[in-house]
């Protein structure tokens, strides 16, 4: 069972308290509106602040602090959940429980939050400038990756057009053009901005109680009086205008279809067990309709694939096809989506979907990493807890998934295709 605890002004301590793991978590996120102008300062920040701060002065030594606390893992988050960010660390730490008597880990790894968070390593007043530097490379190389994989640059390029004029159209790295144009002294001013209007989002799994948790903590942040919250949230669309047909060429062997569909459904709304069941039978897993049909029985397509995106009420499809086969995969894709809509959906699909998705939920519960996606989410958009909605999902019936559906209507379709289709 989740406890939530407000440590201070605009921090809130979301914690469980588990045996099941020999190892427990925690995450720190502070939430922001993703936006254009901040996408890449929010993808860096972290990185510079874990690169080096006033008592570990480089990599190494923070390398071997982390070592001596058993091998306690610390990392850098950076999410988008809709349009809100969530940028802040990860740590990963041996439960005191089987250290040797006396000792701890969790202590001390929210004391090296602490020198990470307000102490980073500095010169002339501002972030370190070779730590920026080197950071921002890794950035420019994290978005450039992405850009060189035809398939991620497929689907950034439809929800850049679907979403134009949206937030969610802003990828969620930002872009090599605003990585550049990041020096230490405008790095210095986000951080600051960050520290002193965002709200806080901490997440805890481990053995401690949520009091014991909170008390450790609290330290942390003591003190913190902000300004003014930034507000955040999600500019939902639920029916599209029209549908907008859009194609590329470049020299690709392989095209990459991928269509954006406006849900009408998020987390919040009642209609989302119906949705993620729905997702299931569409197109996510080897038993799906898309998987079947169009790419087993047709072989029309190399992949083909459904997902959601539940706090801003997108669902994505995204198909490799020959690009002599556009017009045929297309119309089959969107044929196996009217069958949804019309309830043409065998026993077979929707229990084969439904235990796909009561596994996938189960074994959510299993992960301390899927946890905290999951919880830290909650903040985002209020939705159902875990045991909630596989009771749920366990009764839909196939009305309940045409229902669903019936709401998607399609947007955007993206088709990236060779110089000489």
């Amino acid at each position: 069972m989740i406890n939530q605890i407000e440590l201070a002004a605009g921090v809130t301590l979301r914690a469980i308290q588990t045996d099941k793991f020999k190892t427990a978590c925690f995450s720190v996120n502070f939430l922001r509106p993703h936006t254009k102008e901040d996408a890449a300062l929010d993808a860096l920040l972290p990185s510079v602040l874990l690169r080096a701060t006033e008592k570990y002065p480089d990599i190494r030594s923070i390398s071997v602090h982390l070592d001596e606390l058993y091998g306690a893992t610390f990392g850098t988050l950076v999410r988008r959940k809709g349009e809100v960010k969530l940028l802040g660390f990860y740590a990963d730490f041996v439960e005191d429980a089987f250290l040797p008597e006396g000792e701890s880990v969790f202590a001390p790894m929210t004391a090296f939050l602490k020198e990470v968070l307000y102490h980073p390593l500095t010169e002339n007043g501002v972030f370190c400038a070779a730590c920026v530097e080197g950071e921002k490379q890794n950035l420019i190389n994290a978005i450039e990756s992405s850009m060189n994989d035809k398939r991620s640059y497929a689907v950034t390029k439809m929800l850049e057009a679907m979403c134009q004029g949206e937030a969610y159209g802003v990828p969620r790295l930002g872009t090599t053009e605003a990585a550049r144009a990041i020096t230490p002294q405008t790095l210095w001013a986000h951080y600051q901005k960050v520290l002193k209007s965002s709200r806080i989002e901490i997440f805890y799994a481990g053995r401690y109680t949520a009091q014991e948790a909170a008390e450790l903590f609290a330290p942390v942040f003591a003190g913190r009086e902000p300004e003014q919250l930034v507000s955040f949230g999600t500019e939902v669309v639920r029916r599209a205008a029209g549908i907008r047909e859009i194609s590329e060429t470049m020299e690709v062997t392989q095209g990459k279809l991928v269509m954006g569909l406006r849900t009408g459904i998020t987390v919040s709304d009642p209609d989302y067990p119906a949705l993620l069941l729905f997702n299931a039978v569409l197109g996510a897993g080897m038993t799906s309709k898309l998987f079947v049909n169009v790419r087993e029985k047709l072989s029309l397509c190399y992949y083909a694939g459904s997902s959601l995106e539940k706090y801003k009420g997108v669902m994505l499809i995204s198909s490799g096809i020959a690009f002599e086969n556009y017009d045929t995969a297309k119309a089959a894709i969107l044929q196996e989506l009217e069958n949804c809509r019309q309830g043409i959906i065998s026993d077979e699909e929707i229990e084969s979907a439904r235990r796909q998705v009561l596994s996938a939920l189960s074994a959510a519960m299993d992960s301390p990493a899927q946890m905290d996606e999951f919880y830290c989410g909650m903040a985002v958009g209020a939705g159902d807890d875990y045991p909630v909605l596989a009771e749920k999902v366990a009764s839909l019936t196939v009305e309940d998934l045409s229902r669903a559906a019936q709401k998607l209507s399609l947007d955007t379709i993206y088709f990236l295709k060779g110089e000489t289709a």
